[in-house]
This record gives structure tokens, C-alpha cells and sequence, in this order.
């Protein structure tokens, strides 16, 4: 039995003000159309579900019945529809990415994705470690990060991607010219590092203490920006993600050199709260990112990562 949601609608406002005339002024319809409408309602139940008295109308025990469920739709089609217009009063809030220093070669393409699908897109640079934090803290809808690195067991992390650090050095280095070198020759050299917290650096420091290598001094400049202007400055050198550096090494500013050891792969992870707690937008954001929403484009890389 398929029932009419506006006669019952109308039938709980006529319940609710005991009167056919105060429930037509109600819902701004014609007292004809309110009685129509519970005749037909009346007519697929099979029995009477109101009186008229001279004061108004009381329900009878059919009524009393179906009472509750008229009720129950009247309220649910008023909550729907305070929510459809608060939907069309509230701006769409931007989707909130943050962006580990490592990956700012991300940054373009990410932004250009989202113009292109017609979504705002906020981006925050930072440390790995700080980044994870602050997606935690549900101040990020999703951050991009490097390992080594491990989230909380509540958020979930998807693996993009990877590519090897590379020991990158000034022109002019000793080293510009050679191929693959192994750490053992950076024990005299002045290392270029980040702050804590950067994945890029807890990498550098791993593979120097395994390989019992002890550069002659160590530069903290707190960002991969800095490490970069350090390293073009000819301040000493760094063990980084080829992709940070392309255009510099490509333009013949720097020298990228593999590193001989097994253990010089770093991976590429979107971290994000649990899919089902992120909003529309970013439930979009993310699945066009990871290749997961079928009429998106192809999962993004920066350039140098291999997939």
C-alpha cells in the first residue's frame, strides 16, 4: 500500500491544532483541500480516523493509531528540509591539506586537481611528524607525508608512492661528477639537516648511523627551503628527495648522486581520519587523489617519483 506523505502530514497538523481551520491557516492551504486530503486518507485506511464535534474534530481509535507515524513523518520531512536550506545558506568549506616540506612539489598540481573539480583547497607545509599531528587534532582533512613515519592506529594511511634519497651537493663538489658514492664519503663533509620531526631527516640519520658514518659538522636550518638555499650557497650537502631539487639539478646548480646502500627508499603516504568521518568535499578530494573515485584523473606523483 502506497500512502500519500502529504495526507499524512496534513492529517498530524489537524490532530495537533484539534481544528480544520486553524490547521488550512497552518499550512497555508484552502479548508476544502484539508478536508479532500483526509477523506482520501480516510478512504485507504477503511475506517473513520476523526469526529467532527462543534469545537473542532477528535481522533478516533484508528487515529489515535495512526497518529504516531503521521507525526513521524511531518518531522522528518521538516528536519529534511531545515537541513536541504541549511546546505544552500553554508559555504562549502575548503578541503585542508597539509603538505610535508618534502613534497611541496606537490603543491601545483594538488591546486590545479581541485580547480579543475571545482573544490576550494586550503594547503599547509610543514614536518611530517607536525602534520600527522594536526590530522589528528582534525584541524587537517588529509596530509601528505614521508616515512620513516607512524601514524596513529585511528587515522588511516594509504601509500602513494616512493622514491630513494640522493645525496645532493653544490656545483663544483668533488663528488658533482660521480654516478653512485657510498656514505662512507661524507664523513669529512658538512651535512645540511632539518628540523626534527621532518621524515627526510630521521632517513639521513638511519642510514648514517648504520653505515658508522660521522660527517665533520652538521648545519640545522629548519626547513628543506633552508637545506636547499644552504646546498646552492655551497654551504654542504644533503641527503634529499630528488624531486625537491629537480629543477636545480636539471638547470646544473646541483649535483644528484645515488647513494650504495639498500635502504635509501622513502614512501609517500596520505594520511587522513577514517574516510566515513570526512566531509563530502574531502571524501571527493581524497578518493580523486588515490585513484579510488573511477571518474577522476589519474593519481598524482611529483616529478622523480617513482610509482
Amino acid at each position: 500500500m502506497r500512502i500519500n506523505p502529504e495526507q499524512l502530514i496534513t492529517f498530524s497538523v489537524v490532530a495537533e491544532y484539534g481544528s480544520v481551520s486553524r490547521a488550512a491557516s497552518a499550512l497555508n492551504l484552502s479548508q476544502p483541500t484539508i478536508s479532500g486530503q483526509l477523506r482520501a486518507l480516510q478512504e485507504q485506511v477503511g475506517q473513520p480516523l476523526y469526529e467532527r464535534r462543534s469545537r473542532g474534530v477528535i481522533l478516533t481509535a484508528a487515529g489515535e493509531q495512526l497518529l504516531p507515524y503521521a507525526n513521524a513523518v511531518a518531522r522528518n520531512v521538516r528536519l529534511a528540509s531545515e537541513q536541504i536550506s541549511d546546505l544552500q545558506r553554508r559555504p562549502e568549506r575548503p578541503v585542508r591539506v597539509g603538505l610535508s616540506y618534502a613534497l611541496s612539489g606537490w603543491a601545483v598540481r594538488l591546486a590545479l586537481r581541485a580547480q579543475e573539480s571545482e573544490q576550494r583547497l586550503t594547503l599547509t607545509a610543514g614536518l611530517s611528524e607536525r602534520l600527522v599531528e594536526l590530522v589528528e587534532q582534525d584541524e587537517l582533512d588529509a596530509a601528505l607525508v614521508v616515512t620513516p613515519l607512524v601514524p596513529p592506529r585511528e587515522l588511516e594511511v594509504t601509500r602513494l608512492g616512493e622514491e630513494e634519497l640522493r645525496l645532493i651537493v653544490p656545483a663544483g663538489h668533488r663528488l658533482m661528477d660521480q654516478g653512485f658514492t657510498p656514505l662512507s664519503v661524507l664523513q669529512g663533509e658538512r651535512m645540511l639537516w632539518v628540523s626534527r620531526g621532518s621524515g627526510v631527516q630521521t632517513q639521513t640519520q638511519r642510514l648514517l648511523e648504520r653505515a658508522g658514518v660521522l660527517p665533520r659538522a652538521h648545519l640545522e636550518l629548519g626547513s628543506l627551503s633552508a637545506v636547499r638555499l644552504g646546498l646552492l650557497q655551497g654551504a654542504g650537502v644533503a641527503l634529499l628527495p630528488p624531486s625537491y631539487v629537480e629543477y636545480e639539478v636539471r638547470a646544473g646548480l646541483l649535483g644528484s648522486l645515488g647513494i650504495e646502500d639498500s635502504q635509501t627508499m622513502v614512501s609517500h603516504l596520505l594520511v587522513t581520519p577514517p574516510r566515513k568521518l570526512l566531509g563530502p568535499e574531502a571524501r571527493a578530494f581524497v578518493a580523486s587523489l588515490t585513484g579510488t573515485d573511477t571518474e577522476a584523473a589519474a593519481p598524482l606523483a611529483p616529478v622523480g617519483a617513482s610509482r
